[in-house]
This record gives structure tokens, sequence and C-alpha cells, in this order.
């Protein structure tokens, strides 16, 4: 019988002779360790029958775990190889495919079957073929998709997503090229916009209802000694029952006043370009437009928008 040629992929360090020579052996020592790992996972269902579906370890963990410390190995590899056995009859085992390989395509129902039958173009399986058959990540992810599913992964706790994202921002032209993209701009952006409105409306929840320190200057010069006792300073409404499209209101406004006291003193006016001062002025007008509006629309009840106003607001929309 004639052996099938084993490409050479490293012809400046090796002859074809001897890379042909060393996968030989790898694969019988790869086959050497698969036997040994598929042994002991039928030496485990010898001891101590699967109870529960699916070949599961329920109510024999107490035995693995003492039978693990005596011969040495970890407890969690020894059940995984009680599993792979479990799910691989010894008829049904592939000689010369790997025991990873098994383990990989072990949930698949159709196992059996898709073992003997690898990808097309392909004379053999590999652990990472196998796994992206299974629907599961590679360990060595290639394609653009299986590289953003691991990301996928790796991120899902808020904590780690919120590490990993400080880390690529650190980057300019990772985080230039994200905030290239208008979507990401507004994603953004209502985060900002959002987390201002919460934490406006908590300082503006604290000053509504915290007693004030003094007695008002007028009453104490009204009444002296005998001015009565402090007011309390009455909430704007109750926080508790309010619309909640109020509340968001009030946060907005209150956050956008917040934000000119804290930069108005530091402004460097004298260093605007006209064309800056111009375009600051034009979005106040905006906003004043639209202030107006609103003023208009809570006062009466009327919503619509003139072409006029609408015109107003829309412009500069999609400028940079």
């Amino acid at each position: 019988m004639i052996k099938a040629k084993i490409p050479n992929p490293f012809p400046k360090q090796f002859s074809d002779r001897q890379w042909t020579r060393y996968v030989k052996q790898g694969r019988e020592l790869v086959e050497e360790t698969s036997s040994l790992q598929f042994r002991l996972g039928d030496l485990t269902l010898k001891m101590v029958e699967n109870r529960g579906p699916g070949g599961g370890a329920h109510g024999v963990f107490v035995v693995m775990d003492r039978f693990a410390d005596e011969i040495g190995i970890n407890v969690d590899t020894l059940l995984g190889y009680r599993k792979v056995s479990s799910e691989w009859p010894p008829e049904e085992r592939v000689p010369g495919v790997s025991w990873s390989i098994h383990r990989a395509l072990a949930a698949l129902p159709d196992r059996f079957e898709v073992i003997r039958q690898p990808p097309k173009g392909r004379d053999r399986w590999t652990e990472d073929l196998a796994l992206s058959r299974a629907g599961r990540l590679p360990n060595r992810p290639l394609t653009k998709a299986e590289k953003l599913d691991r990301v996928r992964t790796l991120m899902r706790e808020d904590e780690n997503a919120s590490e990993a994202v400080e880390e690529l921002i650190r980057r300019p032209d990772v985080a230039h090229k994200v905030m290239a993209n208008p979507s990401n701009q507004r994603i953004l952006y209502r985060a900002h916009h959002e987390q201002r409105q919460q934490a406006a409306a908590a300082r503006f929840t604290a000053a509504q209802e915290r007693e004030p320190e003094e007695v008002d200057e007028v009453e104490e010069e009204t009444f002296g000694a005998e001015a009565p006792e402090p007011r309390l300073r009455e909430p704007a409404v109750d926080y508790q029952r309010a619309h909640s499209e109020a509340l968001e209101l009030i946060g907005t406004g209150t956050a956008f006043l917040v934000d000119l006291q804290r930069m108005i003193p530091g402004l460097h006016v004298a260093e605007f370009t006209e064309r800056e001062v111009r375009a600051v002025l034009d979005n106040h007008r905006r906003i004043r437009a639209a202030l107006d509006w609103c003023d208009s629309a809570l006062s009466t009840g009327d919503k619509t928008m003139d072409e006029e106003l609408a015109r107003i607001l829309s412009e500069g929309d999609d400028g940079p």
C-alpha cells in the first residue's frame, strides 16, 4: 500500500523525509495518549456506573475525587475522561482520531457519522475544525467571525468589558476608527448623556430635600431673635409620583445648567476663532428655539412644529 504523502510546510528546516517521520511519530504518541485517556474513562465507568441523564457524573464525585487523588490526577480531568468515554462507546471510536477531537464532537447527536467525514477538502479532522463543527469557539480563532466570537465570550462580564474598552481607547488609531462610525458616536453620546442626567437629577433631588442651614436674611432682619423656625424647602415635584418624562426633562435641563456653570468661569473666550464663536452662537440659537417650543408645548399642550422651527432645529445635523 502506498502511503499518503504528508506536505512539508517548512522546506528550509526539514526535508520531506524528516517531516514525514516526525509527523508519524507524533501521531503515534497522540494515539497512545488518546488510548490512555479512553482507558481511564472506561475504568471510571467500570468502577461506578453512570447515573442520571446524559451520562453525567452526578452521585459519583466523591468516589472519583478520592480515586483521582490516589492516582495523582486532577479530578476534573478524570471526570472529563469519564464523560467522553460515556459519549463514545468503544465500537464507535475512530482509530487515528485523537481523544480531543472525540471530545470536541461529543455533544453532536450525529457524532458517530460526523467523525468519519472530515470537512470538505481535508483528509483528517483538527481540533479547531471539530470545535467549529460542534458550534463552539475554536482554540485558535482564524476567521474574523471566530475572533469576534472569542472577544464577545471574554467580555461577557461588564467589569472585564469596561477594562478592555479602556485599554483599546488608549490606542489612538483604534479610538479614531471607532469614533469615525456615526452609530458609535450616537451610542457613546447617549450613554454619557444618560449618565449626566442621572447625576444631575440626583443632585437636584438632594438640593430640593435638604433643609436650609441658615434663616433667611430678610426674616432675621425683620423678626430678630424671635424669627420663626427655618422653613423646609418644598420640592418642586413629588419625585415618588412624578411622571418619568417630567423627571427626564428636569434632569436634562439641570445637567445642561450644571455643565454651563462648570465651564463658563474657565472659558478662554479670547482664544476662540470667529468661526468657533459663530458655531457656538448658532448652536445656542437652536437651543433657545427648542426651549421656546418646549415651553409652548408644556403650556398649551400643542406639540405641532412649524416648518421654520423644524428647519432651525435640523440645521447642522449632517455636519462634523
